[in-house]
């Protein structure tokens, strides 16, 4: 079965299901199945946002999700914001993600007209019993942007030099797994930077989208060949020397974004820890 016909299969079929439950009162298609700039390729799962009275019982209970489809695996995950959702791959690796809410939320947000974030990119209506799509719904797909605050910017700064100090000290002791997953907060700040640095050089409306998605159109080039340094082996020296790597771009990116929009840099802080790290490698990285 092509990718297209399982999908177009898979929204007849909950329709159906969805038209017969009165519990369910709304539902939405986001990401790249609703969207006109970027949209899906073979690889796109399918994002729903569902709205129902109960729920809850949606989320745990998978009766009602094993009439859509042959499931091969599902659990339930919470978004990046903290929604309840359920990652679900069909026979034939075909994945479906649905977020749940209350239909108690839905009523609010049609009432303070109110759109949900992951509206603005793009989205289709699948499901609108109560006719609210018409209040949420926004006129033109655009993303939200935001000034960059300088308590954020900040912020980011010194947890991206904390968790350059955690790191260096389990290389340094030899415990590489521990260092090796720190390393995922470490790149999620330098995503962040690299996000304000692009809006610093190119206007706060210079699109970033978000996770890193697309990030070879909107990053520049210098920033994405030392990016490539940043990434290491499951050894010592090799992990020390990605984390200067890193040290050096989130530097020169924040110095640079600071510049640019007249922010504070936190030079003294970065200095005293750089030199630390620098002053330990020599002790504890030639044993």
């Amino acid at each position: 079965m092509k990718t297209d016909e399982f999908f177009n299969r898979f929204e007849d079929a909950f329709l159906s299901w969805a038209g017969k439950t009165d519990d369910i009162r709304a539902a939405f298609i986001v990401g790249s199945r609703a969207r006109t700039d970027h949209s899906a390729d073979k690889w796109s799962d399918l994002d729903i946002i569902l709205y129902a009275n109960n729920h809850e019982f949606y989320i745990y209970n998978t009766d009602w999700l094993e009439t859509l489809g042959s499931i091969w695996a599902t659990f339930v995950y919470h978004t990046s914001s903290g929604e309840p959702e359920r990652l679900t791959v069909f026979e034939g690796g075909y994945q479906v993600d649905i977020v749940f809410h209350s239909s108690n939320d839905l009523r609010l947000m049609a009432k303070d007209r109110i759109t949900p974030d992951s509206f603005y990119r793009g989205v289709r209506v699948l499901v609108d019993k109560d006719n609210v799509s018409g209040y949420i719904v926004p006129s033109v797909f655009k993303p939200k942007s935001s000034a960059i605050s300088e308590t954020a910017f900040i912020q980011t700064i010194n947890m991206f030099l904390f968790a350059s100090v955690y790191i260096a000290k389990q290389i340094f002791r030899g415990e590489l797994w521990t260092a090796k997953t720190k390393e995922n907060d470490l790149r999620a700040l330098l995503l962040q930077m690299m996000e304000w640095h692009a809006k610093a050089m190119h206007g706060n409306d210079h699109d970033v989208w978000h996770a890193g998605r697309f990030l070879h159109e909107w990053v520049d080039q210098n920033t994405l060949e030392e990016l490539k340094n940043t990434y290491s082996l499951y050894e010592k020296a090799d992990s020390f020397r990605a984390l200067l790597a890193a040290m050096n771009l989130f530097r020169r990116l924040s110095v640079e974004t600071a510049n640019k929009l007249r922010l504070s840099y936190p030079k003294e802080a970065d200095e005293n820890i750089t030199n630390w790290i620098n002053e330990n490698a020599d002790i504890y990285l030639a044993k």
